[in-house]
């Protein structure tokens, strides 16, 4: 067991968020006895982090890591991404910001505008509040060649920047699309807003995702419910046969304090059949609307992760992270001492 609750809090921030353990360690120094190591984002904060992750939900290109985001630094008011590369700047670049096709509609996120590119990457903000996600992990020369790209790829084809059209106010069309009703006749911002903390408290406990095993692929997607939405996460990896991994994720990520404020409601498990997927649904106890189904397939096929190039395997195989039992006993004990409350 680590050694003191310092560097236990710095081991645990580590594995929820994906940080190096050094920077978990100066964080958990920094904030000790004053402020959450995983703070509850402000309403505007959880919207504008459930739109990134919406948009990015499923990537064009094949990352890494998963979402491609290496790690998280969760903030009251603010969210630092760090990306893994070219591609997922690309991609990030692509589904971010608002824009408006040929035929009026609306691309993007709904009322964000993107700072010029600096040494500390791109900041995605959520206009009229202080919401902030900042992106990180290539160079300002990169952000810069991958926005000029996308621009001019959009302009071939008739889309208009919001930004560019309006920089400090939302547009007619921006508002208009969050009044808009869709599926079960539910505005979009209403069913946005209504499930926000379950989409902003996964993308804050993006490094969960590298214990399961080796990552192959990580896509989510929503459908509606009435109120909110249901997330639906499939990872993809490669775990040893009879692993229980997913039990581990499962203690993590319901665990008071760290984890999301839900718990494991209906649960298929298919381990000892040698299947190659489990199945489990949470929700929250408290009633807070909207759903998470994660799906954990396990690729029992070789040939989908040993004839990977030998440089992507290893990258993949290198993120994998193992769960201390020590950790498993520190938020168990955590989730005893709110149950006793």
């Amino acid at each position: 067991m680590a050694k003191t609750s310092l560097t236990r809090d710095a081991e645990l921030l580590a594995l929820y968020t994906g940080m190096s353990h050094q920077q978990a360690l100066q964080i958990a120094g920094a904030t000790r006895r004053r402020d959450a190591l995983m703070p509850l984002p402000t309403p505007a904060q959880e919207l504008l982090e459930r739109w990134v992750l919406r948009k990015i939900a499923w990537p064009s290109h094949d990352p890494v890591y998963p979402w491609g985001i290496v790690w998280a630094r969760p903030e009251l008011e603010r969210l630092t991404l760090c990306i893994d590369g070219e591609a997922s700047a690309a991609e990030f670049a692509r589904v971010l910001p608002p824009r408006l096709d040929k035929g009026g509609q609306l691309l993007g996120i709904p009322g964000a505008r993107i700072s010029p590119p600096g040494k500390h990457g791109i900041t995605v903000r959520l206009l009229g509040t202080r919401a902030s996600v900042q992106i990180t992990g290539v160079d300002a020369h990169v952000w810069r060649d991958v926005l000029a790209a996308e621009k001019q790829a959009r302009a071939d084809e008739g889309v208009v920047s919001c930004q560019q059209r309006s920089p400090w106010r939302w547009t007619e069309e921006e508002r208009a699309y969050g009044r808009h009703k869709g599926a079960l006749s539910v505005q979009r911002s209403r069913r946005a807003s209504d499930t926000a903390w379950l989409a902003s408290g996964v993308l804050r406990r993006v490094g969960l995702w590298r214990t399961l095993g080796v990552p192959l692929s990580t896509t989510s997607w929503t459908n509606p419910m009435k109120p909110g939405e249901q997330w639906i996460i499939d990872h993809i990896h490669h775990a040893p046969p009879q692993s229980d991994r997913h039990d581990a994720f499962i203690r993590l990520l319901t665990a008071p304090g760290w984890g999301l404020p839900v718990k494991a409601t209906d649960t298929w498990c298919s381990c000892t059949y040698g299947d190659a997927g489990c199945q489990v649904t949470f929700t929250s106890p408290a009633g807070l609307p909207g759903e998470l189904q994660m799906r954990f397939s396990r690729s029992t096929d070789p040939c989908t992760w040993q004839d990977l190039d030998p440089d992507e395997h290893q990258a993949r195989e290198g993120i994998t992270v193992r769960v201390k039992p020590w950790m498993l006993k520190t938020v168990s004990a955590t989730a005893r001492r709110h149950s006793i409350r």
